[in-house]
């Protein structure tokens, strides 16, 4: 049973040890190729607007060499309790080869936010007859991308061409891995709970537009701030567009759990003295300041703002009923966003992971301490940046070493095309989604 702790378990004989050990060593040697690369990472980012994506970021993914010393083979683990049937009739899928330099740059791409010039990597190798069976792949991975840019209709027309081209059942819709549907989850008291990632931009007005047309059939939402690190104008502009939503509602209520990260983050998108052409992050740091009560902090920022744009001052003014702070405002909140509220028994990556995830890595580790099988449940996970695929990969390691068996269930296909990019199916039991 998964139940049994790590202590339960035998004791890995010399050989195993010595494989375990050889294992670490070589995919140590990859992380450090992995974070040489990542200096040169920012021409990812270039590649969407340069003439030919494909070649740049094929040239920058990483090389999966095979592991000098496979793992024992591993039992299977008892993932259908914890995570329906349908996990356990999935077969697990473990590639050893590397993936054709096409689906690592589509896989590469998309992790770094570049969903657009991955989409076009993906439909030029729909037709390609040289990826013989990683052919359905790249479909699949097309599929999913769809679905992470909540674009049903192209989804529907692709589904019914993969139905003719492979003659079989296209995979179904999927409302978790909808663009808004994933960073989204029942609340203990009945609410939505609805998380922001770190970077907000001007991507966060249609997260907003969701929120707002969700809230109608709701008595409370939630919102949750805590991740964030940063915030643009644009969405600044939306996020100011949510409060006045809520201040003038006569029936709908929103809690808001990390006031202070958002607070920190529009303060740190101004300067005292610099007349930015947009007024939207003075005035989101300013409606977080009223959201956490804070009257004299608010009164001080708005004299700076007085001083900056040579107007009058705003006053304060008491949030009113209709939006209140929960859990503090979010520096106390016990369970971290990665942590399941509703799968105890299973540790779940949810929305964006992005950046060098310390938090998300902090709580797995909590989860794993006595545990000898590590199940992750990746159902919710939308997208992994390339660095945080990285720390994952030295958490595996470190889990593998360890002797834990760590299995990931369902991610998306992008995801699971990045980790076979990182050679963690090397480490690690991948169960693919059942169609």
């Amino acid at each position: 049973m998964l139940a049994r702790t790590a202590d339960s378990r035998p004791g890995p004989s010399p050989d195993t040890l010595a494989a375990q050990r050889e294992a670490a060593r070589r995919t140590e040697e990859k992380i450090n190729q992995i974070e040489s690369e990542m200096i040169a990472a920012g021409a990812v980012a270039r590649a969407a607007a340069s003439p030919g994506p494909a070649t740049m970021a094929r040239a920058l993914a990483p090389t999966v060499p095979q592991a000098a010393a496979r793992a024992p083979a591993q039992p299977q683990h008892a993932a259908t309790s914890l995570l329906g049937d349908q996990a356990g009739a999935m077969a697990i899928d473990v590639h050893g080869s590397a993936l054709p330099s096409v689906l690592e740059e589509a896989a590469i791409l998309y992790s770094n936010g570049q969903p657009q010039p991955a989409e076009l990597a993906l439909r030029q190798a729909l037709d390609d007859a040289g990826l013989g069976a990683y052919r359905s792949l790249a479909w699949l991975m097309l599929l999913d991308l769809h679905q992470a840019q909540g674009d049903r209709p192209a989804f529907e027309a692709l589904a019914l061409d993969y139905a003719a081209r492979f003659e079989s059942s296209p995979p179904g819709w999927s409302e978790q891995l909808g663009a808004q549907a994933v960073a989204t989850q029942a609340a203990p008291d009945g609410g939505t709970a609805v998380g922001f990632q770190a970077r907000l931009d001007g991507a966060t007005a249609a997260q907003v537009d969701s929120i707002l047309k969700a809230s109608a059939r709701r008595r409370e939402t939630v919102v949750d701030f805590t991740r964030v690190e940063s915030v643009d104008a644009p969405a600044a502009d939306a996020l100011l567009r949510l409060f006045r939503h809520f201040e003038k509602s006569s029936s709908n209520t929103l809690a808001v759990r990390g006031a202070e990260p958002l607070f920190a983050a529009a303060r740190n998108a101004i300067e005292p003295g610099r007349r930015d052409p947009s007024e939207s992050g003075w005035m989101l740091a300013l409606q977080a300041l009223r959201v956490l009560g804070r009257q004299q902090a608010f009164e001080d920022l708005s004299i700076e703002y007085c001083v900056t744009y040579e107007v009058s001052p705003p006053s304060w003014e008491p949030i009113g009923e209709r939006i209140r702070a929960a859990d503090g405002g979010g520096c106390d909140i016990d369970v971290p966003a990665a942590m399941p509220r509703q799968e105890p028994s299973a540790f779940a990556l949810r929305g964006d992971v992005l950046g060098r995830m310390q938090a998300e890595l902090q709580a797995l580790r909590a989860y794993a301490v006595n545990r000898g099988d590590v199940v992750v449940d990746c159902r919710g996970l939308r997208r992994m940046e390339f660095v945080a695929a990285g720390d994952l990969l030295n958490e595996v390691v470190t889990l593998h070493s360890a002797g834990k068996q760590v299995l990931f269930v369902e991610p998306n296909y992008l995801v699971y095309a990045l980790m076979l990019v990182m050679g963690i199916q090397e480490l690690a039991e991948i169960r693919r989604r059942k169609i």
